[in-house]
């Protein structure tokens, strides 16, 4: 007779099923996701075992949610900043919080090696 292979968390057979392995044994997904699954921090949705998981300083993120608040680019794979706990773009930060020109009214970015670019 062959042994129970059942989830480790509400005991259903895993016979035929997707199934999730971990050290404490095998879970069915819904029971690995409800378990193990971290909430998005912008939709407060389990972000399942499926999905592409972002973090930032202890908050996740489906990578869908992981936006800049102002223009919603993702930031997936872009530079970005935070702005009491808000996520920015580079863009969107540099428009909002640094210093205009006052000649010509344009934003004065900043360099990554002195801090400042020279106007031409």
């Amino acid at each position: 007779m062959s042994e129970a292979f059942d989830c480790a968390k509400c005991s259903e057979s895993l016979y035929g099923r997707k199934y999730i392995q971990t050290d404490n044994g095998p879970y069915c997904v819904p029971c690995y996701d409800n378990t193990f699954a971290n909430t998005c921090a912008e939709c407060q949705q389990l972000i399942g075992h499926d999905s592409r998981e972002l973090f930032y300083e202890d908050r996740h993120f489906h990578e869908g949610c992981f936006r800049c608040c102002r223009c919603q680019r993702s930031l997936a794979d872009e530079p970005f900043t935070c702005q009491d706990s808000e996520l920015l773009c580079n863009d969107c930060y540099c428009s909002a919080f640094s210093s205009q020109c006052s000649a010509c009214g344009e934003t004065v970015m900043p360099d990554a090696d002195t801090g400042w670019r020279d106007i031409p």
